[in-house]
């Protein structure tokens, strides 16, 4: 136990000592003060009394527009219906395109009938609203026009067409709604913590065989406090370090709450029980990935090879973050529900069941147990798989070549 302690020890403090990852660190907690401060710094440094007129936002685009529906449609009520800025008629369709085409105006319109129109612009864009702006004005001109026709007065009837419903909802297990953001933010820390320091741990253990440091390491103590204190002590720099960015940020929100006025509550304001799932399954799972990384950074002997040797753990963890990510637009879903009883994905899967719907204690427990089970067993492997890595070199292991070795032993 003391060996274990050493290497931890070791392990530990060489992410400590490395400049960047201390100056990487500082950074992202600087940029996440900095950017939550920034309503507190614009309230002290600039005058408050515009407030009210920042609420107000004019579209100030100028559009033309031609009307080939001889009368048909009410041009007063389409241009005084229109936000999206000022509508202005056009003679002809050759100058329309010239203007647009110039720049002079941002879009035009063709009307070719109340209902029907051509937009007319330069580029058309993924996002646009222009065009739903324009329905929405050529729906209304045709609306009042047409009970107008019928004599019928719009305004009478205009309550019966926008009805104001209103509604409240009652939820009895959890409002995945509101827990969306956290736990997406959660599940992405969680992603790119174990690929960091998945990759970091592999790289340290291939350097070791490479230089043959390893094989001094195997002689010195058992392979088990090796991987074992490795993989802890890259796991605890990494909890560490998520810890802390999490910590300013929550510091930082709390302090500048007044200023954002309970905007970011949906981000920072995460129940304890969520926290503790997280912790808990976040941190098994991240267990189980390291040690994974640890068992294919023995397979190589060049530190170049690593890539190859992980793409396939890679290419899983990267399935496993796209179910979790899918799952949370539906909790109840049958593949996010089995995802949390296996193993390499239930870390994830059923801390998003959890944080955005309802689990069954039974279920927490028995997927808790299996996780906690396989990550055990896996490290007793990755163990073995480390011993065996000191005696072969030159070309990347394959790992069924170092399970048959391991079967004859």
């Amino acid at each position: 136990m003391k060996d274990f302690f050493i290497v931890l020890k070791f392990e530990l403090m060489n992410f400590f000592k490395n400049k960047t990852f201390i100056i990487s660190t500082l950074i992202i907690c600087l940029i996440i003060a900095i950017g939550l401060s920034i309503p507190t710094i614009k309230d002290t440094f600039f005058s408050s009394s515009d407030k009210g007129d920042e609420e107000v936002v004019e579209m100030d685009g100028e559009y033309g527009f031609i009307d080939e529906t001889n009368g048909d449609i009410n041009i007063e009520i389409l241009k005084n219906s229109f936000f999206g800025g000022e509508l202005k008629e056009i003679n002809s369709v050759s100058v329309l395109e010239d203007k647009v085409n110039s720049k002079e105006l941002d879009a035009g319109f063709i009307l070719e009938s109340p209902t029907e129109y051509e937009y007319v612009v330069v580029n058309n864009e993924m996002i646009d609203s222009t065009s739903s702006y324009f329905e929405e004005a050529l729906t209304m001109a045709y609306r009042i026009g047409e009970f107008s026709n019928r004599g019928i007065d719009y305004n009478e009837v205009e309550d019966l067409i926008y009805p104001d419903i209103q509604s409240e909802t009652r939820i009895l297990g959890k409002d995945s709604a509101k827990n969306y953001m956290y736990t997406y933010v959660l599940v992405f820390g969680l992603y790119f913590i174990i690929i960091l320091y998945g990759q970091l741990i592999a790289s340290s253990v291939a350097s070791e065989k490479s230089n043959r440091a390893m094989e001094i390491l195997v002689t010195s103590t058992d392979t088990s406090n090796l991987i074992f204190g490795k993989v802890l002590g890259g796991a605890l720099a990494g909890i560490l370090q998520f810890g802390l960015v999490i910590l300013t940020g929550g510091i930082a929100y709390k302090l500048n709450a007044a200023a954002w006025d309970g905007a970011l509550d949906f981000i920072f304001k995460i129940p304890a029980s969520v926290l503790l799932t997280f912790s808990v399954f976040g941190i098994l799972g991240y267990l189980l990935f390291a040690f994974i990384f640890g068992a294919l950074g023995a397979l190589v002997s060049r530190v170049e090879d690593i890539s190859a040797s992980a793409t396939p753990v890679t290419i899983l963890f990267v399935v496993v973050f796209m179910i979790s990510m899918i799952g949370m637009q539906n909790t109840e879903g049958l593949l996010l529900k089995i995802a949390s009883f296996v193993p390499f994905s239930s870390f994830m899967a059923m801390f998003v069941r959890v944080s955005m719907g309802s689990v069954a204690s039974w279920e927490i427990v028995t997927s808790l147990a299996l996780l906690f089970a396989t990550t055990g067993l896996i490290g007793i492997f990755a163990a073995k798989v480390y011993r065996m890595g000191t005696l072969m070199y030159g070309n990347r292991v394959k790992l069924k070549n170092v399970i048959k070795a391991l079967r004859s032993e």
